[in-house]
């Protein structure tokens, strides 16, 4: 029983961190070109995402 609670402490402290510094952790993950290309790919291959994003730029 305590192990279990520990291990919940831990996993809602990580939770609560990582969303604190969500903006961080993205610029940083975002700045491997890599990645950065791999993740609009996908992003511009739904239709609704990239029909949003043709009415804004033209």
């Amino acid at each position: 029983m305590l192990r279990w609670l520990i291990k919940l402490a831990v996993i809602v402290a990580i939770i609560a961190i990582g969303y604190q510094a969500r903006y961080r952790l993205l610029n940083e993950v975002l700045g491997v070109p890599w990645i950065r290309r791999f993740a609009v790919g996908r992003m511009m291959s739904l239709p609704g995402v990239r029909n949003a994003m043709m009415k804004q730029l033209f």
